[in-house]
């Protein structure tokens, strides 16, 4: 979903722009990193995180009769087509877990493999900084700045995010809480001890750190995340781009 709320900027003609901003992006990327395996990693529903916070994410709800609706619509249209490209005729695995975020189906990918296995997460989410002080066989690229996310050296990410909170995903911090207070506490061991003595403080900060963790499967979970076999299909996908007119794609040179 990073990579296809991207692409809904830049080019915005013909019947499937966002089909086509994607695609574009998705080359240049293979052709930047040149991966010996891909995932494409789709969304599941967050059950264990709205059992903490029902309003978790509720800002980015879009009602029906918000003008935004119908060009949502239009937009999950086109993710759909995107997937369904990438599933039949791609070299990649696409993989969902029901009710995990795509984060989370993440962590547990990395998680499970070989430390031996490097690994390239591609997004400009911030949160995938847990990713890189935990695992030092892990690098997150932020396609928009183009460079890679650093992880902050004197301060663990998630207990500072969880004393601050995070507005994009609808979950508060601490009142009285800041970036500046949040880092200090964070850098301190005592002063972040003395500070949770009070049990709202406790409280709401346990909640935030279950929220923003990246949470790991049982084996019995694991089953239930589902992938596609790689496969190409290079005469079906060219079919497709030449239908919605992608002339600069489908043209020689760049095919």
């Amino acid at each position: 979903m990073n990579q296809c709320h991207r692409a809904r900027s830049g080019f915005q003609m013909g019947p499937a722009p966002v089909v086509f901003n994607f695609f574009r992006q998705f080359k240049s990327l293979v052709d930047e990193f040149k991966p010996n395996r891909v995932y494409v990693v789709l969304e599941g529903r967050p059950v264990k995180r709205y059992e903490l916070l029902p309003e978790y994410k509720a800002t980015r709800r879009v009602e029906e009769d918000d003008p935004k609706y119908a060009e949502l619509q239009k937009f999950f249209k086109q993710k759909d087509q995107i997937v369904d490209l990438l599933s039949k005729y791609f070299p990649v695995s696409v993989v969902r877990h029901p009710t995990s975020e795509c984060d989370d189906t993440i962590y547990n990918l990395i998680n499970r493999s070989s430390t031996a296995v490097p690994w390239t997460v591609v997004s400009n989410d911030t949160d995938f900084i847990q990713l890189i002080q935990q695992y030092s066989h892990v690098k997150v690229w932020n396609p928009i700045k183009k460079e890679y996310l650093e992880a902050p050296s004197d301060y663990d990410y998630i207990t500072w995010k969880s004393l601050r909170g995070d507005g994009s995903d609808n979950i508060p911090g601490i009142p009285g809480v800041g970036d500046k207070t949040a880092a200090d506490l964070a850098t301190d061991p005592d002063r972040l001890a003395k500070f949770l003595e009070d049990p709202e403080n406790a409280a709401q900060f346990q909640r935030n750190y279950d929220l923003i963790s990246f949470r790991g499967w049982s084996d019995d979970e694991r089953m239930e995340m589902t992938s596609t076999s790689p496969t190409e299909g290079w005469s079906e996908v060219k079919s497709v781009f030449d239908g919605y007119g992608f002339k600069s794609i489908v043209k020689e040179d760049s095919w």
